[in-house]
């Protein structure tokens, strides 16, 4: 084709993508869609017309638009809107059947709660317990109904309320991988809960008082309770009901979508935790202004919920391609030249920990024999006494002594050999996503992103740096448990991207932290997102391997090889520790990992080495509209 004939085929076309770009056009499909015919275009120009000015032009071109997708920065900030605005929105009507039939469970369980109830005075008793209904029955006869919401400082209710919503909303929520039966248990217990709760109220006489109180915060906070059931019904259907897709992928896919509807309701709970610890103790407000407070929230559920997502796909807004698009037998792998969400590098994390499995076990392995190894031999009491709270059996053992693996008045040195630990398999962790990144196949030829050499000693160095790093991050696990776990969810995947840029960069301590402030300019938000959520899962997964049911059985092995009293108490208490400290390490691997991995997601959407090399590559293949050209 004449370079004439070729510029007057496409002639409307560039000047069409001109205008675009000149409206400063932000929606990434259309962006993607404009860099593909551009570079088609372009390899075009390239291999045919290699000096004339027709190339120049589309390469101007395909600069313009590769600034409009990498250096806008408004974009990122409309993808996080859109977030709330679309695509919530549209996970919602995609559940909507998981969510009528969770709202169907819960309000028929507030009623059998009410008539049971009626039906049986002790029935409350058993639900709320004695001490509860004992107490709120002084409260009554006191003249104060609702003095249970203001007993407790309102800071310190609001972390506890909002810890605790928040994890009853995810118990719901991960029950789901029950086939949904669990989640639909969970939606009874707490509809029959709150239906005695009302009863009891009703009961006495003090409807009124006691729903303009309850619902204050209640609107929000059980509707979203509702809403997790559904997204934990969402998730069983996707591992009952695979369809055409595997098992596996269906239940992934499905699990997405349920988180993403969780990480929908957490703003929820803490505005509910808010209004209930600030707003609720003041039952003197006028019943009026109460009432118009619960009509505007139970209003903006049920338009955000219901009406909303209802009014947006009548009226077509929602794309109807799926996410499946992926066949059920493609391999899973990870893209290293792309910029990542929170969701991809969530992903991204599970793949890797699938695929790496067998060496981040042993690296677990070996950090649990040394903890346990330096913290029970070295100990300045017997082992059964080290960690004491393990002898009680309680549900969430695992969760609540995890400040004593750090610091135990039973043991001085258990904060060092957590150190060494955690160290060794984030090394681990860090050392395996980079040799991953650079055996990993990009897709095209000479894209390959230089890697630094590896030695015996730069390793040793590596490892040096990781554990200084480690040290520093364990201090912030010495305080008190609740602000810990907060401060984890910013400031751990910092530490992790710090550690990593040490590692893969060779970076000084001072140097790397200089990198990482660089690095999160750009992907923090991304980064910390996919920490967090993964940060809930592992709390899950805790959840399930740690019922009440470990320390029995450590119980009854140590019976079997018939130890001594005091032998069988240690062997347990070891035990125990050590698997639970091989958990939290596995747990550990895959925060690391996202954050690793984001590493390279923040690299791409910074300096945009890998976008840059397809420009440089365009026309250096002989191509034809993107097909190899035969020799």
């Amino acid at each position: 084709m004449r370079e004439t004939a070729f510029i007057e085929q496409n002639q409307q076309k560039w000047q069409e993508f001109e205008q675009l770009l000149e409206g400063k056009v932000s929606d990434p499909e259309k962006l993607n869609e404009l860099f593909v015919h551009v570079t088609d275009d372009l390899s075009f120009a390239r291999t045919f017309y290699p000096n004339r000015s027709v190339r120049v032009y589309l390469n101007d071109l395909a600069q313009r638009i590769f600034s409009n997708i990498y250096k806008n920065k408004k974009s990122r900030r409309s993808a996080f809107v859109a977030f709330w605005l679309e695509d919530l929105p549209k996970l919602i009507h995609e559940s909507r059947i998981e969510l009528r039939l969770a709202l169907f469970v819960f309000s028929l369980s507030m009623a059998v709660g009410m008539l049971s109830s009626w039906a049986e005075p002790d029935f409350v008793r058993s639900i709320l317990s004695d001490s509860y209904v004992s107490m709120t029955e002084e409260n009554i006869e006191s003249g104060d109904p609702m003095a249970v919401y203001k007993e407790a400082g309102e800071f310190n209710m609001f972390l506890g309320i909002t810890l605790n919503n928040i994890f009853v909303a995810f118990i719901t929520f991960v029950l789901g991988l029950f086939f949904g039966v669990g989640s639909i248990g969970a939606l009874i217990f707490n509809g029959v809960m709150v239906g005695a709760f009302q009863y009891f109220f009703i009961e006495k006489g003090l409807f009124q008082s006691s729903f303009l109180t309850i619902c204050m915060h209640g609107a929000v906070e059980i509707s979203s309770i509702v809403v997790a059931g559904g997204a934990g019904l969402t998730l069983g259907r996707g591992l009952a009901f695979p369809g055409t897709l595997s098992r596996e992928r269906s239940v992934q896919l499905a699990a997405r979508r349920g988180m993403s509807l969780m990480l929908g309701i957490v703003p929820l709970f803490i505005f509910a935790g808010f209004v209930e610890s600030y707003v609720t103790r003041h039952t003197e407000t006028p019943d009026w202004l109460r009432a118009v407070f619960i009509a505007v929230c139970f209003g903006f559920m049920l338009f955000y919920f219901a009406f909303n997502p209802w009014w947006k796909a009548r009226k077509g807004h929602f794309n109807q391609e799926e996410d499946v698009r992926l066949t059920p037998d493609a391999e899973r792998r990870v893209d290293f030249t792309q910029v990542k969400t929170s969701g991809s590098l969530f992903t991204d994390a599970f793949i890797f920990i699938k695929k790496s499995i067998g060496m981040v076990s042993l690296a677990a392995l070996a950090g649990s024999m040394i903890y346990c190894c330096g913290a029970y031999l070295l100990a300045e009491v017997p082992a059964a006494e080290v960690i004491v709270e393990i002898q009680d059996g309680w549900p969430l053992t695992a969760l609540r002594i995890a400040p004593d693996f750090f610091k135990n008045p039973g043991s001085q040195w258990v904060f060092p050999f957590a150190v060494v630990a955690m160290s060794i398999v984030v090394f681990a962790a860090q050392q395996l996503v980079s040799r991953w990144r650079n055996k990993s196949p990009d897709g095209y030829e000479d894209a390959e992103q230089p890697a630094p050499s590896e030695t015996f000693g730069s390793l040793l160095l590596s490892l040096l740096k990781t554990m200084i790093a480690m040290a520093v991050l364990s201090l912030l696990l010495l305080l008190p448990g609740a602000v810990a776990y907060f401060l984890m969810l910013p400031i751990f995947p910092v530490v992790f991207l710090w550690t990593h840029i040490m590692t893969y960069e060779k970076k000084g301590l001072f140097t790397g932290i200089a990198r990482t402030t660089e690095l999160l300019s750009e992907q923090f938000g991304q980064i910390a997102g996919a920490f967090s959520m993964l940060n809930l899962c592992g709390i899950m997964a805790l959840l399930i391997f740690d019922a009440g049911v470990l320390s029995h059985l450590l119980n009854i092995i140590a019976i079997n090889f018939n130890f001594s009293p005091a032998g069988g108490a240690a062997f347990s208490a070891i035990g125990y520790t050590f698997m639970v400290v091989f958990a939290h390490l596995v747990i550990l691997a895959l925060g690391v990992a996202a954050s690793s991995l984001g590493y390279f997601s923040a690299m791409e959407a910074k300096e945009a080495f890998f976008l840059k090399q397809r420009l440089e590559m365009i026309g250096k293949r002989a191509r034809i509209r993107g097909l190899e050209r035969e020799a």
